[in-house]
């Protein structure tokens, strides 16, 4: 047995040997070590593919330590992909400001989840922003708001949630969890269809749950095998019954424009399907549902990234400073929306405070999740340095905590005028990005905060347990995507108010 461990261990150290030769010697010509690119880092020599890896678990001081060491942008090389961290903020501007063809989100996303995603042959060829900037338009919107109101009275009310009947007037939940099926039931009505969110809304977010994004970036390999092998997944099961979802929906939107039938009220699945088939038809391909299938879920994504733990952490927020300043600036805006049924857009928008609170619970929640893009051909950097073409640049989004006073503090005031912290370097602070790639669905996602905000104060109290107020010590500052959230659950009594 002796003689297997020693073969093993010298086998190993034969390997590391190899692979630092192939880096070093053989690999030395490739453009990435040139000198005009930032430096390539292979490091810990004992663990040359695994030892980045494991860096990704505590990044934040895992890039202090590289820029220490290396300088403000540098280079990994993960199982045989280079990913350059650009962290010098002057270069951060640039990165915002590049092209889609210098710089791509999809194409990074493409490679990073590989054959986990579903339908990945769609995320290069058919980005889903055009689709998104056709459907957020404002009249969309204003038909979107109204039904973040039938979303919340059914949940609570109907045989579409049975909240109150199924717990009483008074329960305790998982804060988390709750407003994740509300965030998603939201974008249940108003990216698929009416038809699916009253007839099939459990159904849609048990099969989102298991297409969930972070398993896919935790865990593409897995995924791709089974792939490979023919064998499917329970993720690609998933997708097929995803597009079964919609096929009612589908083959109804296809009679209408087959025999030129517009909408007379707000019917987003009618414009994906519309959209769906005019991309097709430029690119001389037959229709496919699965393309709108992926679209459609493609909306849902920030949903469950990033929306439902802000929308969660503005609750905490809101209750915890209930008794103060900025829990009654919050109620004041909130008690002086317009009726049920009348709320505008503009009203919406004027809620500054509210808004200037989902700033701050973004700044004071994130801890490194980092933005990726595929360099499509080569990004020049500060010093007459450059990113090499076909090299993954990656962006950590993190607190920049020396642009605020108090950055520890929750303080909703640094983000109004006439403080607006942020505009000292508004690149190193980036709620919803910038330049050329801002968040598509900003507008969306503050409006569904906003909304659920208006119609939870209508409907109920909440109240934080005693055995959830130490929550922060469980927030979880080694993730990759979305915001730090609790790996415990949040506890919440919710009440039923009287109307």
């Amino acid at each position: 047995m002796m003689w297997w461990w020693l073969f093993l261990i010298l086998s190993y150290i034969v390997a590391v040997v190899l692979f630092h030769v192939y880096i070093r010697y053989l690999s030395s010509r490739r453009i990435n070590f040139n000198s005009k690119s930032p430096p390539v880092i292979i490091e810990p020599w004992y663990c040359p593919f695994l030892g980045p890896v494991l860096s990704f678990l505590n990044l934040e001081a895992s890039i202090n330590k590289w820029r220490a060491k290396y300088g403000a942008n540098f280079t990994l090389l993960i199982f045989g992909k280079y990913v350059t961290f650009v962290t010098k903020y002057v270069d951060i501007k640039k990165y915002y400001h590049g092209t889609e063809e210098m710089l791509s989100l999809t194409k990074a996303a493409q490679i990073l989840l590989g054959s986990a995603y579903p339908e990945n042959q769609y995320m290069v060829e058919y980005s889903a922003v055009p689709y998104l900037q056709r459907i957020l338009t404002p009249r969309y919107l204003r038909h979107m708001a109204l039904n973040f109101e039938i979303v919340a009275d059914d949940y609570f009310n109907t045989k579409n949630g049975q909240f109150w009947a199924e717990n009483g007037d008074e329960t305790v939940v998982d804060l988390f969890e709750f407003m994740y099926r509300l965030i998603i039931r939201s974008n249940s009505i108003n990216f698929t269809s009416f038809r699916v969110y009253k007839n099939h809304v459990e159904e849609l977010i048990r099969l989102f749950t298991i297409l969930d994004v972070e398993k896919s970036i935790a865990n593409p390999i897995t995924y791709g095998l089974k792939k490979r092998l023919g064998m499917k997944s329970d993720r690609d099961i998933a997708w097929e019954q995803w597009t079964q979802l919609l096929m009612p929906d589908i083959e109804r939107c296809l009679k209408m424009i087959e025999n030129n039938i517009e909408p007379v009220d707000g019917d987003i699945i009618y414009e994906t399907i519309k959209y769906a088939k005019e991309e097709l038809e430029k690119r001389g391909q037959i229709f496919t549902p699965r393309l709108v299938a992926f679209l459609t879920f493609s909306t849902f994504v920030p949903a469950q990234v990033n929306t439902y733990t802000t929308a969660a952490f503005m609750i905490l927020e809101w209750i915890r400073h209930e008794h103060d300043e900025i829990g009654q600036r919050m109620k004041e805006e909130i008690d002086h929306a317009p009726p049920k049924g009348e709320i505008t857009i503009e009203y919406l928008n004027s809620m500054e405070y509210v808004q200037a609170c989902i700033y701050e619970v973004i700044r004071i929640r994130t801890d490194s999740p980092v933005s990726f893009r595929l360099a499509g051909q080569p990004v020049p950097l500060s010093n007459e340095k450059f990113i090499p073409e076909g090299n993954i640049v990656a962006s950590p989004l993190t607190r920049a905590e020396d642009l605020y006073l108090n950055p520890e503090k929750f303080d909703p005031d640094r983000h109004l005028t006439p403080r607006e912290e942020m505009k000292a370097d508004p690149y190193r602070a980036l709620p919803f990005g910038r330049g050329r790639h801002p968040c598509t669905g900003e507008r969306y996602v503050k409006m569904q905060i906003k909304m659920f905000l208006i119609q939870l104060s209508k409907m109920c109290k909440m109240e934080l347990m005693p055995e959830s107020n130490n929550f922060e010590a469980t927030i979880n500052k080694k993730q990759l995507a979305g915001l730090s959230r609790p790996t415990k659950p949040v506890f919440i009594k919710i009440s039923k108010r009287e109307l």
